[in-house]
């Protein structure tokens, strides 16, 4: 669990650390080299600003914002989820930390029992706290996917953007033939 919320929070700074600025971007909405550009009458303009505000506001308000309503049901079964499992782990906390302190109170506690009921109200009790440092994750994930959708949003992302690889056929100089791969990056418009 551990290595995967290390792994869920590497990725995710390390795509941020990465992502491009402002003043180098082309958008259909937004800024071209730091000059603002309105968007099409019918394109509606996703503020990455705005968007993060609202989720940390209220969780899912910036997915909402950014119009991926499907988005909401998930983070708050993730919250639910999360919850139901810190009142699970809380409740055996307390049921083997009671279990302890009743043994110690005994005239002659049983050292064994002791070490178990310790040890198990420790256990539970370090599921717990995972738990929530899980559930801060999770406020923080959505809030960085609002902001993060909301600067996607509006990218030109017409098929003429992508790579075409197709094979390719012909004949080298000294007419030996070859069959390889061709790949071809369209640039300007």
């Amino acid at each position: 669990m551990r290595f995967l919320f290390s792994a869920i929070l590497l990725t995710a700074l390390a795509t941020t650390a990465w992502a491009q600025t402002g003043d180098t971007l082309q958008t259909n909405r937004g800024l071209v080299g730091g000059e603002v550009v309105k968007p099409s009458k019918n394109q509606k303009y996703y503020d990455p600003k705005v968007a993060t505000k609202r989720s940390a506001i209220i969780p899912g308000w910036g997915q909402i914002y950014n119009d991926s309503w499907w988005k909401v049901p998930i983070l708050y079964g993730g919250f639910g989820i999360a919850a139901y499992y810190i009142d699970f782990n809380n409740d055996l906390y307390h049921k083997y930390l009671d279990e302890y302190n009743t043994e110690i109170a005994k005239d002659d506690p049983n050292e064994d029992l002791i070490r178990i009921y310790s040890r198990n109200a420790d256990n539970w009790r370090k599921n717990r706290d995972l738990v929530i440092l899980t559930t801060v994750g999770i406020y923080a994930l959505q809030i960085i996917d609002a902001s993060v959708d909301a600067h996607l949003k509006g990218f030109n992302v017409d098929e003429n953007l992508a790579l075409n690889i197709k094979p390719k056929v012909g004949v080298i100089s000294n007419g030996t033939p070859y069959i390889g791969m061709g790949i071809t990056l369209p640039i300007g418009k």
